[in-house]
Parts: structure tokens; C-alpha cells; sequence
């Protein structure tokens, strides 16, 4: 079942276009600790985090075709940490937005101690994924990159791929192995998401021809006999651990950092350089 996506388009008013031949891969069979929706509309970040108990299927895609907005991150979450709204992701500060979805990572407290102090204030919750996006974060910031509109995707992979680094090297001096998980990142302008022992699934939408969202005119999968093409729009989804998997998806390769620029160009880069 997805437990994560993440999602970039150059229009707007096409989310549900772009993510109809793509919605089986969007639904998980259960949310019995919540879950939360990020989105971007006119350079603000809206949140949507429900941490009690759904009742059934947690269908992403209803939750999101309505929206106008070029970039959406979604998270189903996962137990270890009290359901209270503090510890429900997607996680927020200033643009950017941040979200996880695997095995809980351990040390807690010995992460925390490497975030400075002007950010590790902003943390609200238990949830250990907070204090690795602060500690992305305060990378970020010691490169003078955290506000700038104008990063680059080498930029943001450098600080992320230095905080899981950290990270995952307080779990190896404990005596543990670093978590597998995936993760989900953005600014509104750039994207990352990152692989790493979990499988991670991108479908690449490069022009819409006889939009099935548009002819599906009653709701319930019975098309009508209109074609409407979008040939402009273009659009990437990043689903972490897709229960059902329709056409058109390709893996991600484990250990990748995946980055995704304003133009939708997507690049793979290594979480840890080769020896």
C-alpha cells in the first residue's frame, strides 16, 4: 500500500487529469494512525494532517484531484509516536514541507543534540522524521540555501544526503543498522524524494492524450465518447510502496536520491558517493 507520494506539474488546474490513470497506486487499504496532505497554492503551504483513526481505505486520489496547486506530498502514518497532530506528517517550516514513511529511526535524542538551537526550538512533536528534516534544514541554512527561490537540486541533494549521513551514523555507533525508508521534500520549487531499502515507484506524464479524467464524465469509470488532450501538461509521482501498480510506472533504484527541478527534469543521485 503507498505510504508516501510526493508530486510536481506545470499546471495547476490538471492535477486530477495528471493523476487519474495513476489513482489505483494512490489508495492504501488502511490509516489507523492518520495521515496528512501538503499542497502549494499561490506560494503559501496548506496543510491537512488528521491524526485520529480512518475508518477504511485511504484514497490519495479523492483527497487531491480537486486541488489547484503544482506540487502535493502525501503520508500515511505510522506508529511509534503518540497520534497527536504535533507528530503527524507532513512536517512544515517556512516553504518547505517534508514527509517519511518507513521503519522508525532510533536516537531520537543524539539527532536532536545536532540541530542548532535557533531550529531545533521550532520542533513541536516526538516524531524522530522532525528532527531529521531540521537537521536537513539546518545544512540548508549554514549553505545560505534554506529561502533561496532559485536552488538547485544539487544544492538541496548535497544538505539531505549530509543529514541522513549523520543520521544514519548515530544508528551505527548505538550498535544498530540505519532504517529502511523513503522520504518526501519540498519547497514549492524543487523536489526530492529519496530510496533507501524500500521500493520507490515514478510515473512520468509527458503530454495527456483522451484525458480519461475529463471523459469520465459520470464518476464511476464509464467514459463518454469525448477526447480531450492536454498536450502541454507534463507531471512526475513518486509513490513509496504502491499496493497496486498501473502502467507507465518504472523503479527507482535503491540508494537513489531523486531531484526534481522547475521544469520537471528528473536526475538520480547517490545518497552516498561510490567508494
Amino acid at each position: 500500500m503507498s505510504r508516501l507520494f510526493g508530486f510536481v506539474i506545470n499546471d495547476a488546474q490538471r492535477v486530477a487529469c495528471a493523476l487519474h490513470p495513476a489513482r489505483e497506486a494512490l489508495v492504501t487499504a488502511s490509516a489507523p494512525e492518520g495521515w496528512g496532505l501538503a499542497l502549494y497554492q499561490g506560494g503559501e503551504v496548506l496543510l491537512q494532517r488528521h491524526p485520529k483513526p480512518l475508518v477504511g481505505a485511504l484514497d490519495f486520489y479523492r483527497a487531491a484531484r480537486d486541488h489547484r496547486t503544482d506540487y502535493l506530498v502525501g503520508q500515511v502514518r505510522e506508529p511509534g509516536t503518540p497520534a497527536k497532530l504535533d507528530n503527524t506528517q507532513p512536517f512544515r517550516f517556512r516553504s518547505w514541507v517534508f514527509a517519511r514513511s518507513g521503519e522508525v529511526h532510533p536516537g531520537h535524542a543524539a539527532l536532536l543534540d545536532k540541530v542548532p538551537d535557533f531550529l531545533r526550538r521550532n520542533i513541536r512533536g516526538q516524531d524522530p522524521t522532525e528532527g531529521l528534516f531540521y537537521l536537513f534544514l539546518s545544512f540548508l541554512h549554514d549553505a545560505n540555501r534554506m529561502d533561496d527561490p532559485n536552488m538547485k537540486v544539487t544544492d538541496a541533494a548535497t544538505a539531505l544526503a549530509s543529514a541522513l549521513a549523520i543520521a544514519d551514523k548515530l544508528v551505527v555507533d548505538a550498535g544498530g543498522q540505519p532504517p529502511a525508508a523513503n522520504l518526501v521534500t519540498t519547497n514549492g520549487r524543487i523536489l526530492l524524494a529519496v530510496r533507501s531499502g524500500k521500493p520507490l515507484w515514478a510515473r512520468q506524464t509527458n503530454g495527456i492524450n483522451d484525458c480519461s479524467h475529463c471523459a469520465d464524465t459520470t464518476g464511476d469509470g464509464r467514459a463518454d465518447r469525448r477526447r480531450v488532450n492536454h498536450e502541454h501538461v507534463r507531471a512526475l509521482l513518486l509513490c513509496s510502496e504502491p499496493e497496486k501498480l498501473p502502467e507507465g510506472f518504472e523503479e527507482i533504484p535503491d540508494g537513489m536520491i531523486v531531484g526534481v527541478n522547475r521544469e520537471l527534469v528528473k536526475t538520480l543521485t547517490p545518497i552516498r558517493p561510490p567508494a
